[in-house]
């Protein structure tokens, strides 16, 4: 299936189930890129409900996809008692097909971090025509905080690495005290390959961030 169908499809599900849904990942990331970037995968923030994750691995089997979840500590490396008991809560809800990685991929994000609610909503008043109707999308801030975030978890993530630095170098106009203070709240500090990229005013909030942690 190509992705613009699968794309459609997706959303539709979202609608039916009536999720909260954005849309983030490389889609969203290349609207802010200098240059868009190839994905073979689709990413979600879902708003996490009652019965939010059931629907979720509902929808990546409707598209013949094994749902795998992935938990907190799975993402922070620990503690590795709660690895093995599985017993923080799911942050995402991977979609991938069995002995097949050429196929699409559907990534539904979850947590449940002071920041995710009001970045949807952000992104409810951010919709973006994608050629089969409006999406709302991650607002340019938010998904650099979301990169900031996979980042902190896992230094080796070199496509949200190359997304932070296209997105410095497109220059776009930020709204700068809703992002440091994100990153105050999250305990969030600028990634050292791109330090000298970034404005002043998050270089300062990440200096204050590593010396209060």
């Amino acid at each position: 299936m190509e992705l613009q169908k699968f794309f459609q499809d997706v959303v539709d599900c979202l609608k039916k189930e009536k999720l909260r849904y954005a849309l983030a990942g490389g889609l969203v990331a290349s609207i802010y890129r200098t240059d868009e970037r190839l994905t073979k995968d689709l990413d979600f923030l879902l708003l996490a409900e009652a019965k939010t994750e059931e629907k979720a691995a509902q929808i990546i089997k409707s598209f013949g996809l094994k749902p795998l979840i992935v938990r907190k500590a799975d993402l922070e490396g620990g503690p590795m008692f709660a690895i093995k008991r599985k017993s923080t809560k799911p942050y995402i809800i991977a979609g991938r097909a069995k002995g097949d990685p050429s196929k699409i991929g559907l990534d539904f994000i979850l947590p449940e971090m002071p920041w995710f609610e009001a970045a949807l909503d952000r992104a409810e008043n951010n919709q973006i025509d994608f050629g089969f109707g409006k999406v709302p999308c991650l607002r340019v801030e938010d998904l650099i905080i979301s990169k900031f975030y996979s980042l902190k978890n896992d230094s080796k993530r070199f496509n949200d690495l190359d997304d932070l630095q296209s997105i410095f170098e497109a220059g776009h106009d930020l709204d700068l005290a809703y992002l440091c203070g994100q990153m105050k709240v999250l305990s969030l500090s600028v990634p050292a390959e791109i330090k000298e990229m970034v404005p002043k005013a998050m270089a300062l909030t990440s200096k204050f961030v590593v010396r209060s942690s």
